[in-house]
C-alpha cells in the first residue's frame, strides 16, 4: 500500500514514463526516495530487534546445574575429606500464568507497532517528496510566465524605441522599457536559480547530492476535483495515522497481560543426588519453593499499566480529532486553490490577454500612453503567477490529503461518488 499511495498522483501531475532522461517523473521519485531514505531504512534494524527480543521472549526457563559439598576440610571428626558430603543438582522455574505466552505476545505486538509506524513514516516521506516535486513543476511554470514576460519587455522595448526615434515618444519613456527588460532578463535568471535549488532538495530526498536531471515532467493545471469531506472521514478511520494508535493500545494490552502474569509467582524445583562418604552410600534428593504473599507486591505496576491503557485510547480520540481538522483544513484549501484556478483560467487571464492586444494596438497608434501598456502587461503577468500559485497550492494540499487517508484523491472521489449515489 505504501508505495502505491501517492504513485497514482503522476496521473495529475507526471506521467510515468519519459523519453527525456533529464527530465524526472514523480513515479521515479518516490521509487529511489523509497529504496534510498534513510528514514525508512531505520525501520529495518529496528524489526531485525524485535525479532531477536521475540527469540528471547518465547526461551523458557534456563536448567541450572550445581555442585555443593559438606563437611569437608574441618577439624576433629570432620577434619579431610572422610565424612564430605557431595551433592549434584539440576535446578530451574516452573513458570505459571503463562508468562511464556505473555512475553511471546507481548514482542510480536513491539514489532506490528513498529511496523505501523513505518507506514505512517513512509506516507510522510512521500507527502515531502510529492510536495518538492510540485515546488519544481511550479517553478518550471514561473519561469515560462518569467520568459514570456522578458519577450513582451524586449518586443515593448524595441516598439518604444521607433516611436522615440519619430519623435512621437518622450525619451525617458525608452529608458523606462530599458530598465523594465533588464528587470525581466533578472527575473527570468533569479527564477532559474530558485528551480537549481529546489532541484536539489527534492534529490536530496533519497541522498543525491549532485542532480542528474535538470527538471520534472508533468502538467501542473491538470487538476481533479476533490472528494466530499464526508468520504475522507471514513477513509481516515482506516488510514495508518489511525491505525498505529489501535497499534499501541494492543500493545499496552499485551503489557497488562504480561504485568498480571508476574501477579502468579513461579515454582522453584531442585533435583540431584547426594554421595555420604562416611557411610560410602548415596541419596536422591529434591526440594520446590515458591515465594509467598508475591501477588501484592504487584498490584501497584499492574495499576499503573491499566491507567496507561485507559491514557492511550482518550489519546486515539485526540488525534482522531486533530486529524478530522487537518483534513478539513486541507480541503478547504484545496478547494478554494482550484476555485481560483477556474476564475483565472475563464474569467480573468483571457479577458487581460485580449486587453493588452488592444492596449499594445492603441499605443503604438498613439491613443494611450506608455504606462497603460505597462500596467495592463504587469496585471497579466500577476493573473499568470496567481494561477501557477493556485494550481501549486491545489497539488499540494492534495499530497497532504492523500499523506492523511493513505488513499489517493482519484480513489477518494470514487468513494466519495458511491457514497452520493447510494
Amino acid at each position: 500500500m505504501m508505495i502505491v499511495l501517492l504513485t497514482t498522483h503522476t496521473v495529475v501531475v507526471a506521467q510515468t514514463n519519459s523519453t527525456n532522461n533529464l527530465e524526472m517523473t514523480l513515479q521515479s521519485a518516490i521509487q529511489r526516495t523509497l529504496t534510498n531514505s534513510p528514514e525508512l531504512h531505520e525501520f529495518t534494524y529496528r524489526q531485525q530487534a524485535l525479532e531477536g527480543e521475540i527469540k528471547t521472549a518465547s526461551l523458557k526457563p534456563e536448567i541450572t546445574a550445581g555442585i555443593e559439598l559438606e563437611n569437608f576440610l574441618g577439624t576433629g571428626d570432620v577434619s579431610g575429606t572422610k565424612d564430605t558430603e557431595m551433592t549434584l543438582t539440576l535446578s530451574s522455574v516452573i513458570e505459571l500464568g503463562n508468562k511464556l505466552n505473555s512475553r511471546k505476545v507481548f514482542a510480536k505486538a513491539q514489532s506490528t507497532l513498529v511496523e505501523a509506524q513505518k507506514q505512517v513514516q513512509t506516507l510522510d516521506v512521500l507527502a515531502e517528496v510529492t510536495r518538492r516535486y510540485i515546488d519544481v513543476l511550479a517553478q518550471q511554470a514561473l519561469i515560462d510566465a518569467q520568459q514570456e514576460t522578458e519577450t513582451l519587455a524586449r518586443y515593448t522595448y524595441h516598439a518604444v524605441t521607433k516611436r522615440v526615434d519619430a519623435g512621437a515618444s518622450p525619451v525617458f519613456e525608452q529608458q523606462r522599457a530599458e530598465a523594465a527588460l533588464a528587470r525581466a532578463r533578472l527575473d527570468v535568471v533569479t527564477a532559474q536559480q530558485t528551480k537549481q535549488s529546489m532541484i536539489k532538495s527534492l534529490a536530496i530526498m533519497w541522498g543525491e547530492k549532485d542532480p542528474t536531471f535538470t527538471g520534472v515532467k508533468g502538467d501542473l493545471f491538470t487538476l481533479q476535483s476533490s472528494p466530499s469531506l464526508t468520504a475522507l472521514f471514513n477513509t481516515l478511520l482506516n488510514s495508518p495515522n489511525l491505525e498505529v494508535y489501535t497499534k499501541e493500545s494492543r500493545l499496552q494490552a499485551s503489557q497488562v497481560r504480561l504485568t498480571q502474569a508476574a501477579n502468579q509467582s513461579d515454582l522453584s524445583w531442585t533435583a540431584g543426588i547426594r554421595r555420604i562418604n562416611g557411610i560410602d552410600d548415596t541419596a536422591f534428593v529434591a526440594g520446590v519453593s515458591m515465594p509467598l504473599f508475591a501477588g501484592n507486591r504487584n498490584i501497584g505496576e499492574y495499576e499503573k499499566q491499566r491507567a496507561v491503557q485507559g491514557q492511550l485510547q482518550q489519546q486515539k480520540q485526540t488525534a482522531t480529532q486533530n486529524l478530522y481538522h487537518q483534513l478539513n483544513m486541507a480541503l478547504v484549501a484545496r478547494n478554494n486553490a482550484l476555485l481560483n484556478v477556474q476564475t483565472l483560467q475563464d474569467s480573468i487571464i483571457p479577458p487581460l490577454v485580449q486587453a493588452l492586444e488592444l492596449v499594445e494596438q492603441a499605443y503604438i497608434n498613439g491613443r494611450f500612453s506608455y504606462f497603460e501598456w505597462v500596467s495592463t502587461r504587469q496585471e497579466l503577468l500577476n493573473a499568470k503567477q496567481a494561477l501557477i500559485q493556485s494550481a501549486k497550492q491545489a497539488h499540494q494540499r492534495g499530497a497532504d490529503i492523500e499523506s492523511l487517508t493513505a488513499q489517493p484523491l482519484a480513489d477518494a472521489n470514487v468513494t466519495s461518488s458511491s457514497s452520493e449515489t447510494k
